[in-house]
């Protein structure tokens, strides 16, 4: 059992259960699956557990906010992409997570353009997606 010295003390609810890197990876991978086969719910409870037992990994609450923004939580969404950015502020996949995530919330459109013309000069689909999005929301 997990005490509150050992959670004040870092430790996480995946180091108590020997959790590897090798199944939380798993784990992502079938999140990812579930969401893109449009199973929401599952996907959901999936990077539930993960943030849970490891709060420390960016990736899952990245994933999560995808999948609370999908599901129209834009707040929730909200919640978990900052988390994700505070975990891993320089990680252009987080990045652009969290620009997607506050488009969807009206007042929080200046913040995700500026993430978004961060992210635009870059190569790759991060850069691809940011611009393209910067194409759709048209001039400031």
């Amino acid at each position: 059992m997990l005490t509150m010295q050992e959670l004040s003390q870092g430790r996480t609810l995946a180091e108590e259960q020997g959790m590897t890197e090798e199944i939380g990876s798993a784990v992502a991978r079938l999140a990812a699956e579930e969401m893109t086969a449009g199973r929401l719910d599952t996907a959901r409870s999936l990077l539930e557990g993960l943030a849970v037992t490891n709060p420390r990994d960016p990736a899952a609450w990245a994933m999560l906010a995808q999948v609370e923004r999908r599901q129209g939580r834009s707040w929730t969404a909200y919640l978990c992409a900052e988390t994700a950015a505070r975990l891993a502020p320089e990680d252009e996949q987080v990045r652009l997570v969290r620009a997607e995530v506050l488009l969807a919330i009206p007042e929080q459109g200046p913040a995700a353009r500026a993430e978004l013309s961060g992210l635009a000069g870059l190569k790759g689909p991060i850069g691809e997606r940011a611009r393209g999005l910067l194409a759709a929301l048209g001039p400031p």
